[in-house]
C-alpha cells in the first residue's frame, strides 16, 4: 500500500471498525483525541511521513461521535469539518457534511452485498477476490502505560492475496501487515473507535478476512486500543512497498454527553452512498485551483 493509497484504506477501515461497540459503563459517557499519521512512499517513490487525520471522539449509551478536525481527505467523507455517528444498536455509521447540510447512511451488514451487486453489474469483466487469506493473534502481555492507563500488548499479523480480473487477465497483489496494539482495560465497556470489526454474517470479496479478522479480535481483552501501528508490506520485486500507521488516543474523559450529539441535525439532505463516494472520487482527482 502506498501512502497516497493509505485515505482509502483508512476510511474504509474506520467505517467498519467503528461498530464494535458494548455496552457502556452506567451512563458515564466518554471524550477523546484520537491522531493517525503515515510514514511510506509517495507516487515519486519518496518515503515521507504525513499526518492523515485528526479528531476528537465521544462516546456514551452505544452511541458514538468523530468530529473530523484535519484530514488529508480532499472533502467529502471523512474530509476535515465531516463528523461520523455510530449507532451500535442500529449497526449504521452516518457521516455528515455540515458544509453541504447532507449525510449518508452506511449500513455495514449491506456492505458486502452492495459489493456483489456491483461485480454482477459489471457482468464478469471485472471481479476482485482475496485468497491465500491468514490472520494470527499473539499475546504479548503486560504492555508500557499510555496516557497514565495500564495496558495489554498484543500483536496481530495479517495476510492475503488480492486477485483481480479484468477482461480476461488476471494481477495478483500479495499483502502482509503487522499490527501492535495497547489495549487499556480500565476502559471496559466502551466503545473501540478503532478496531474489533464486528459484521454479524460478512460476504463480498472481504468475507474470509472479516470473518478471520472478528474471530481474533474476541480473543483480546475488554477495553480501548490506545496505540495501533501497522505495519504494511505490499507489491512483489521492485514494486514491493512498506507503510506504517500510528493511531493513538490520549486525553481520555469521562463526563455526561447529551444525547443530542448523536442527532443529525434538523434539514439536512439524505444522499445514498454510491452519490456520496463518486462525488468524493471526483474531488479526489480534481487539479488544484
Amino acid at each position: 500500500m502506498m501512502l497516497s493509497a493509505i485515505p482509502r484504506a483508512l476510511c474504509a477501515s474506520l467505517l467498519v471498525a467503528s461498530l464494535s461497540a458494548t455496552s457502556a459503563v452506567g451512563a458515564q459517557g466518554l471524550s477523546y483525541d484520537m491522531s493517525t499519521t503515515g510514514t511510506g512512499p509517495d507516487r515519486s517513490g519518496a518515503v515521507s511521513t504525513r499526518n492523515y487525520m485528526s479528531a476528537h471522539g465521544q462516546f456514551a449509551g452505544g452511541n458514538s461521535r468523530l468530529d473530523i478536525t484535519q484530514s488529508i481527505a480532499p472533502g467529502g467523507m471523512m474530509g476535515m469539518g465531516t463528523y461520523m455517528i455510530t449507532s451500535g444498536a442500529k449497526g449504521t455509521v452516518t457521516s455528515i457534511d455540515p458544509a453541504k447540510r447532507q449525510y449518508v447512511v452506511i449500513d455495514i451488514a449491506e456492505m458486502g452485498k452492495t459489493a456483489n451487486d456491483m461485480q454482477a453489474a459489471l457482468g464478469g469483466m471485472a471481479k476482485i477476490e482475496f485468497a491465500d487469506v491468514k490472520v494470527d493473534l499473539q499475546d504479548l502481555g503486560a504492555g508500557e502505560p499510555i496516557d497514565g492507563y495500564a495496558t495489554w500488548k498484543y500483536k496481530l499479523v495479517q495476510s492475503y492475496t488480492m486477485r483481480m480480473t479484468m477482461m480476461g487477465r488476471t494481477m495478483n497483489t500479495p499483502s502482509t501487515s503487522t499490527t501492535e496494539i495497547w489495549v487499556a482495560p480500565q476502559l471496559d465497556g466502551l466503545m473501540d473507535p478503532s478496531a474489533r470489526p464486528v459484521v454479524a454474517t460478512p460476504t463480498g470479496p472481504m468475507a474470509e478476512l472479516t470473518k478471520q479478522l472478528t474471530a481474533q479480535y474476541t480473543k483480546m481483552k475488554k477495553g480501548l486500543p490506545l496505540k495501533r501501528i501497522t505495519t504494511s508490506v505490499g507489491g512483489e520485486g521492485a514494486h514491493q512497498h512498506t507503510t506504517v500507521m500510528t493511531t493513538t488516543i490520549t486525553n481520555v474523559k469521562k463526563a455526561p454527553i447529551s444525547p443530542s450529539v448523536f442527532e443529525v441535525p434538523a434539514g439536512y439532505t439524505k444522499v445514498e452512498l454510491m452519490d456520496a463516494m463518486a462525488a468524493a472520487a471526483a474531488a479526489a482527482h480534481k487539479p488544484p485551483q
